[in-house]
């Protein structure tokens, strides 16, 4: 899954830090990870960002079990929705935020 490093660090304003992520605004805060904190993301966009990859990761994995191709060849031959209901099923499980 997405981590706050992977959000946070796509600029040069980041330079890093040392021990664990933050998981709450106050640990956000505190840390001295950006050379110009004034440039520094807030706490509410980075917790989105991670909550949308995190639906993104989860859901391409359950698109990969899919055996999409055929799913759809299927439902056009037999004029089915199961392609189109699975899709939809994953969406429905897992929502962006």
């Amino acid at each position: 899954m997405a981590n706050f490093d992977n959000i946070v660090n796509t600029s040069d304003n980041f330079k890093g830090y040392t021990g664990n992520p933050p998981t709450t605004e106050a640990e956000y805060n505190a840390l001295d990870c950006w050379v110009d904190s004034s440039l520094a993301p807030s706490w509410s966009s980075v917790s989105t960002s991670i909550a949308l990859e995190n639906v993104r990761v989860t859901r391409k994995a359950k698109y990969d079990l899919l055996n999409q191709d055929e799913m759809r060849y299927d439902d056009l031959v037999n004029n089915t929705t199961t392609w189109r209901d699975g899709i939809a099923a994953i969406k429905a499980a897992h929502p962006k935020p």
